[in-house]
């Protein structure tokens, strides 16, 4: 039976810039004359932000915990140093904006093992951070107009994935996980904005069975042992949606399924769904910015 966990902890602009927005950036690109409708920033803001999540503990677990963190996060607008906003990380740029190569960050929350549930008496899983090169090909762009923007971009991140409880890291695999993401934006006084991503994933062995894996030593007659493989993992749909609700205070709402069906481990006794459901909840204020404003139009 499926169990619900709560947790909420407290952390710094590391774990928040992992938890709500995924990523840190890096941006060399030229910036483009004024435009009217480009939304006129701030080059650095100071964020405090808070997001919950509800969710399975690991990739097809049936047990669900919620996630809470709270932590401010910082945000730089250079022309040729850029970081901390919309999960995109941009390292280099073409003149024609068609390739990007970004930097990649993600993070998943710790899970703690239960007396009954799946991996009772095993070890807990560690929160895992990771970090890797991402390829971006825009395939198209408006632009600001009057309406807004609208975006569609191919992402093909490629990251490391390290394990940690904080008083120590361990290397457990690679992941990799192509996206085809549709973004909408609009303009004015108080700005919002939605997306759609269609995405991927695969794991190599290492990792696979860091979650899937089963030593002889916790095996019994429901977990026999299991050595899992690498390759496919799940594939899944990401929608999310955010609006500005004053000057200073936004809202993200996430939501995300994934399915597993035709994965590399769909027979491990520890995958136990066919198909998850992941929800989150983020508020975000504008603590401290800058009157000075960013010049870059690619907001």
């Amino acid at each position: 039976m499926a169990s619900t966990r709560i947790k909420i902890r407290a952390v710094g602009a590391f774990g928040l810039a992992l938890a709500i927005l995924g990523t840190a950036s890096a941006q060399t690109e030229t910036p483009a004359g004024p435009d009217s409708n480009v939304p006129d920033e701030p080059l650095w803001e100071v964020r405090v932000g808070a997001t919950s999540l509800y969710g399975p503990d690991y990739p097809g677990a049936e047990d669900n915990s919620f996630n809470g963190v709270v932590a401010p996060l910082v945000i730089y607008r250079g022309d040729r140093v850029r970081f901390g906003e919309y999960g995109v990380a941009r390292a280099i740029a073409t003149e024609t904006r068609t390739f990007e190569l970004d930097i990649s960050l993600d993070a998943v929350y710790s899970a703690n093992t239960d007396d009954d549930g799946a991996r009772a008496g095993m070890p807990d899983l560690d929160y895992l951070l990771q970090i890797g090169p991402q390829a971006v090909i825009n395939l198209y762009d408006t632009g600001w107009q009057e309406n807004g923007r609208e975006e569609l971009k191919l992402l093909a991140p490629v990251r490391a994935v390290a394990a940690t409880d904080f008083s120590q890291i361990e290397h457990v695999g690679y992941i990799a996980e192509p996206q085809l993401v549709y973004r909408r934006r609009f303009g004015g006084d108080l700005r919002s904005g939605w997306s759609v991503t269609l995405f991927s994933t695969f794991a190599d062995e290492s990792l696979s069975d860091y979650w899937y894996g089963v030593d002889s030593a916790y095996a019994t007659p429901l977990r026999p042992a299991y050595e899992a493989s690498g390759g496919y993992l799940s594939s899944g749909l990401k929608a999310s949606w955010t609006r500005e609700l004053t000057e200073d205070f936004q809202v993200f709402l996430t939501y995300q399924g994934r399915s597993f069906a035709g994965s590399a481990n769909e027979d491990a006794s520890l995958m136990r769904e066919d198909f998850t459901h992941a929800v989150s909840l983020s508020f975000v204020w504008k603590a401290f910015k800058s009157k000075r404003k960013a010049r870059n139009d690619d907001m």
